[in-house]
């Protein structure tokens, strides 16, 4: 018995002696892995922390826009919660798969202790096309009234007034409030925001400057006439004979103007695009000039409603008016998005044409608004004229048609950490 008691004694000593190695190992990684936590957490916070730093810097003050001069990042250590990071910044690791525009790639590199983490961002010039409508300071003088809607994003800069129950589908953003003096009750199925500034852009350098270098660029006297065939483009100068060229080879990046000084004139255009395409009315000079006329429909030849992957794509820009055409259709369709300078979307004899919709899948970025029939300037027809149904193109807000206005500050398009 003696015997078998000190085996007993001397096993549990060992039993216990070997918990308490275990123990201890099982504290120390324990702590190990709770301090691994805190400090990659930490490292983590200050990447975080730098990217946002960078993003502001690069919002208040965007690279090669104003005369701003390029940013390349924080290069140097930046001291943070007893770590530090640094930022960069270039143009050449990101590229629209659509536009082969480059894009800004933002990385952001936190350091604490012996952990390290990176955070990344890609962005972009905010783009026009990403509104379903935008109103400049003229068209807050528009009503939106029962019957209006718009299917997307949509800005006012300026005071959005409404009366009776407007729909709209998308985030609405305001530069000075809501006004519903008119016993308003808008539906703001997104949300609302008032205080927000984004002047539109009166600048079309980036276009012209796209176009003079790998597009098409007319210039000298006479309207153009344009008629897009699928991957084909028929065209001619006022009093020409017509010309039929591949598109691709017609304007390799997608870009079509119609000079900028001079007696250029006007656009008249319609058809079935194929591909990526943007075209401009850009003629300052006076006031005759510088419009576009769709005298037709404008359509895509895959639609991205029915087909997502559509790379179809259109953007009509002019400096003055954009003109829906008196064709005595009574659907009229416009794929893309719509945007001008110093004045809008017009209908031709709008107060006498007979009732009928016109029909926009992309949006429309205008200085001011004008009627489209005999009754309101947008949604519900009067007696005669064009009833306005404008539907948000989803590709706009990631993409836009090439070299189409920006508003001159970057947005986030994605964020990894």
């Amino acid at each position: 018995m003696g015997k078998a008691s000190i085996l007993l004694v001397v096993g549990f000593g060992i039993f216990f002696l070997l918990s308490g190695v275990n123990l201890s190992s099982v504290s120390v990684r324990a702590y190990d892995n709770a301090m691994d936590y805190y400090e990659g957490g930490t490292a983590r916070n200050i990447a975080i922390t730098g990217a946002n730093m960078a993003a502001n810097r690069l919002f208040t003050n965007p690279p090669l826009i104003n005369g701003n001069p390029w940013w390349p990042g924080y290069l140097t250590h930046i001291k943070f919660q007893g770590g530090y990071f640094t930022a960069t910044v270039d143009s050449t690791s990101s590229i629209d798969p659509l536009s082969g525009e480059k894009r800004l790639t933002m990385r952001a590199t936190g350091v604490y202790r012996d952990s390290t983490f990176t955070v990344m961002a890609i962005m972009r010039q905010s783009n026009f096309a990403k509104f379903a409508f935008f109103g400049g300071m003229s068209a807050a003088n528009a009503w939106w009234e029962t019957g209006d809607s718009v299917f997307g994003p949509s800005h006012t800069q300026g005071v959005m007034r409404v009366t009776g129950r407007p729909y709209f589908g998308g985030k609405v953003t305001v530069k000075n409030g809501v006004d519903s003096s008119w016993a308003g009750h808008p539906n703001f199925t997104a949300g609302v925001e008032t205080g927000v500034n984004i002047p539109l852009n009166k600048s079309f350098m980036k276009l012209t400057q796209a176009a003079s270098a790998n597009g098409k660029v007319f210039t000298g006297s006479g309207d153009l006439y344009l008629r897009f065939m699928g991957d084909s483009i028929r065209w001619h100068r006022q009093g020409r004979p017509d010309t039929t060229s591949l598109l691709s080879s017609f304007t390799p990046n997608g870009t079509i103007t119609l000079g900028t000084g001079g007696n250029t004139g006007n656009i008249f255009v319609e058809g079935v695009v194929k591909g990526r395409v943007t075209i401009g009315a850009l003629d300052t000079t006076a006031g005759a000039r510088g419009k576009v006329y769709i005298t037709g429909n404008l359509t895509y030849n895959t639609d991205p409603t029915v087909d997502p992957a559509s790379n179809d794509m259109l953007g009509v820009v002019a400096y003055r008016d954009i003109q829906i055409m008196d064709n005595g259709a009574s659907m009229f369709r416009v794929n893309g998005s719509l945007y001008s300078f110093s004045a809008g979307v017009t209908v031709e004899h709008y107060n006498t044409r007979p009732p009928g919709t016109f029909y926009t899948l992309g949006g429309w970025i205008v200085e001011n608004v004008y009627p489209t029939s005999n009754g309101v300037a947008l949604g519900t027809a009067g007696s005669k004229g064009y009833k306005c149904s404008v539907h948000y193109d989803e590709r706009f807000r990631t993409t836009s048609p090439p070299y189409f206005p920006t508003t001159q500050a970057y947005e986030i398009l994605a964020w990894y950490e």
